[in-house]
């Protein structure tokens, strides 16, 4: 009986405790809890932000300090990145180079690089037309944006394929930006195969070709030069005031 009574006491002298306690936590998990939580919500979504709003305040600080574009330095800029010399050993030794630091060994399959015959693509507005032309009737036809310059040039296509992971086919794909001479990604495809993956790339490896000679026009009004010699044609002068024709 009096242990009972100390307990009764006991519990009678923390009743006020525990009901403080208790309307605390109901108060921290009703009120306080959710507003916390929005709060760090609010401050992690400001610092995001902030960051972008950084990141475009940097970018357009370099878009400001880029030079006006001309026609001298476009062409400086296109010399730099398209070799005159054949680059299409060094580029399948880099693009298999790529691929074998991609793919584990126990994981590479059929790994074969195939290169095709050179195409020369005329440059100027002749070029142009005929590439736009093409453009809507055939898939391999040539790229209208290597011919904005007058130089001609001719690329090579290389095939380069492989069986391995996905990360393997990622990772080559990704290894290839920085590569001797201009190139162009004509065809990628990853397929799914059992358990490996089938990657086939298609590769256009460009460099500048031979600039033609200019061809010499004759200025209208003006008669064209004949050649000297008893057999070589001979032209009938214009007939003068008071003239007669022979």
């Amino acid at each position: 009986m009096k242990a009972a009574a100390r307990l009764n006491d006991a519990i009678a002298r923390l009743l006020p405790f525990l009901l403080v306690v208790a309307i605390a936590t109901c108060g921290y998990f009703w009120l306080v809890q959710p507003r916390l939580g929005t709060y760090l919500r609010t401050r992690t979504d400001i610092a995001a932000l902030y960051d972008r709003v950084r990141t475009l305040q940097q970018t357009t600080d370099r878009a400001r300090a880029l030079p006006p574009a001309d026609m001298l330095t476009s062409m400086r800029e296109f010399e730099r990145r398209m070799s005159r010399d054949d680059k299409v050993a060094d580029v399948a030794g880099a693009l298999a180079k790529a691929v074998l630091d991609s793919a584990p060994p126990d994981t590479l399959r059929g790994f074969a690089i195939e290169t095709g015959d050179r195409v020369q693509q005329t440059g100027g507005p002749a070029g142009r037309s005929t590439a736009l032309v093409a453009a809507g009737t055939t898939a391999d036809a040539p790229d209208p944006r290597v011919l904005l310059f007058e130089t001609p040039v001719i690329y090579t296509p290389v095939r380069i394929s492989f069986e391995s992971t996905f990360e393997a086919g990622a990772s080559f794909l990704w290894k290839i930006r920085d590569l001797p001479t201009t190139v162009e990604i004509r065809s990628a495809s990853m397929t799914r195969g059992l358990p490996l993956m089938k990657v086939d790339v298609l590769v256009r490896v460009y460099q500048r070709g031979d600039t033609a000679e200019p061809v010499p026009l004759i200025p209208a009004g003006e008669p064209a030069s004949t050649p000297a010699g008893p057999t070589a044609p001979r032209v009938a002068e214009p007939t003068g005031a008071g003239g007669r024709e022979p």
